[in-house]
């Protein structure tokens, strides 16, 4: 590929990639409203991450690749309302982890994964698995090698999967 076919197919990719992060946010949002939980997609992508591990708001930022002061406006509406709460660590007084509450391990276990109907959905069916095993495996590959943080996809794959097996259980 030539140089300005390169740099034209690069910016292309970033357009596309901007273009249907917003649309996914967008349509999850939809869902989360259409399912009445009263929460935005950063408030569910918290509470996600707190399904099985305690995180600071640092350590949630990292994980979310956000700055730590957009987060704490997300935890203190999720405190509010009871889905999350802030903990001590016995061992570090200062680390003050975030624990998801009974009432939001009940919001997240009645809460339906993006239906097959959504336009996502439907679009990734129609691609066929191979297609889509095959666009995971480049999506990783340029995450990977765009992220500073090594772990991010195995930790990403990891956490979707385990989730995911016990949503379906």
């Amino acid at each position: 590929m030539k140089q300005k076919d390169f740099l034209a197919a690069a910016t292309e990719i970033r357009i596309l990639m901007r273009i249907l992060t917003k649309l996914m946010h967008q349509e999850f949002q939809e869902h989360l409203d259409a399912c009445g939980v009263g929460i935005s997609v950063p408030h569910y992508g918290v509470m996600r991450l707190l399904k099985d591990h305690r995180y600071t708001i640092k350590e949630l930022s990292t994980h979310m690749l956000v700055e730590p002061a957009s987060l704490v406006p997300v935890v203190d509406e999720l405190e509010r309302k009871a889905f999350v709460r802030r903990t001590k660590d016995p061992k570090d007084r200062r680390r003050t982890p975030l624990v998801l509450t009974d009432k939001g391990e009940e919001m997240l276990s009645r809460m339906p994964m993006l239906p097959a109907t959504s336009p996502f959905m439907k679009t990734l069916e129609a691609m066929g698995d191979a297609k889509v095993t095959q666009l995971l495996a480049r999506l990783r590959e340029l995450t990977k090698g765009v992220s500073k943080n090594h772990e991010l996809v195995p930790e990403l794959s990891k956490t979707v999967r385990l989730q995911i097996g016990k949503a379906r259980r």
